[in-house]
């Protein structure tokens, strides 16, 4: 079989592009259709080798879309690394929405919304536009469990990479907006969520976590708490979770501590803490499964609570 020609250099980097961009750099409709693209969405092309991430497809796909149109749902959550579950996240397809009586998108691979003017807010970010956090935070929550909107929230309320750290949304701005959704699929859900949020959680399982140990009947543990005594080299370590009354401290040793320079801190900090008297107990994802009932999440949970009643704590 023939190879196909190369693709300019600007297209195969991207691995998903707008057929218009294509066009422009010279490429033929016979190319478009070769075998070794695909069509995720009318109007884009996308090397099937390839696995862009959402940013590139979003930004394909923006190139052809219509004005008023517009990102939303766990679409706009992911393009601000808000965690989801893995099955929501391995989810190709784009939620695109439109206000009013603008015709809703139809095309393979896109998710059609038509939104109401009154409770939405649209916004400018990375070039495309998307619903704003707390809006986006509302639709998600017909879809996600409980534990996972309160993730989303955790999120939203400390910031993560894709902001610099900084905040996408308050408790006053996701209040405001669970009010105006308040007879939306997911309302319940909202209520019962806005109280368990908080700021601090870095990923989806510490909040699992979090809310596993109040459900437990835990004491409400202090997040990313610092730890003056332990300073070293200048800094001042903190802990995921902790019970400074008791010198507990539950560290979550997520992918993010895999780097040699990350993994040789964590043992540092660990071995200061433990020379100042704090009992460390250090968690990974297998301990925070998705299924709360699992073996390894109640062993967990039980383990902690060991921990603090061998420092004098009872319910």
């Amino acid at each position: 079989m023939r190879r196909p020609r190369e693709l300019p250099t600007e297209l195969a980097t991207l691995g998903v592009f707008p057929v218009a961009q294509a066009r422009a750099l010279g490429v033929t409709r016979g190319r478009l259709a070769a075998s070794d693209l695909v069509t995720p969405n009318r109007g884009v092309r996308r090397l099937a080798a390839a696995d862009p991430d959402l940013h590139a497809t979003v930004l394909a796909f923006a190139a052809r879309m219509t004005a008023g149109q517009f990102f939303s749902h766990s679409t706009a959550a992911r393009l601000n690394d808000v965690p989801l579950p893995a099955a929501v996240e391995a989810d190709r397809r784009l939620h695109v929405s439109v206000l009013g009586r603008a015709p809703i998108p139809r095309i393979r691979g896109v998710i059609g919304h038509r939104l109401d003017a009154e409770r939405t807010r649209v916004i400018s970010a990375g070039g495309v536009q998307v619903t704003d956090a707390a809006t986006t935070w509302c639709q998600l929550a017909s879809t996600l469990s409980l534990d996972d909107l309160v993730a989303a929230g955790d999120h939203m309320l400390t910031g993560g990479a894709a902001t610099g750290g900084v905040a996408t949304a308050t408790i006053a701005t996701l209040t405001a907006a669970a009010e105006l959704h308040r007879r939306s699929p997911g309302a319940l859900r909202m209520r019962k969520a806005l109280p368990l949020l908080r700021v601090g959680p870095l990923s989806r399982r510490e909040s699992l976590l979090r809310l596993r140990m109040l459900r437990h009947g835990l004491p409400e543990p202090q997040l990313n708490h610092p730890v003056p005594e332990c300073r070293h080299d200048g800094r001042v370590p903190h802990v995921d979770f902790a019970y400074p009354d008791y010198r507990v401290a539950i560290e979550y040793e997520g992918d993010y501590h895999r780097t040699p320079e990350q993994f040789r801190r964590h043992i540092s900090r660990h071995e200061r803490l433990q020379d100042a008297g704090w009992i460390v107990i250090r968690a990974a994802a297998d301990d925070v499964p998705d299924d709360p009932a699992a073996p390894r999440a109640v062993e967990l949970v039980e383990r902690i609570e060991l921990r603090l009643r061998s420092r004098g704590w009872h319910p």
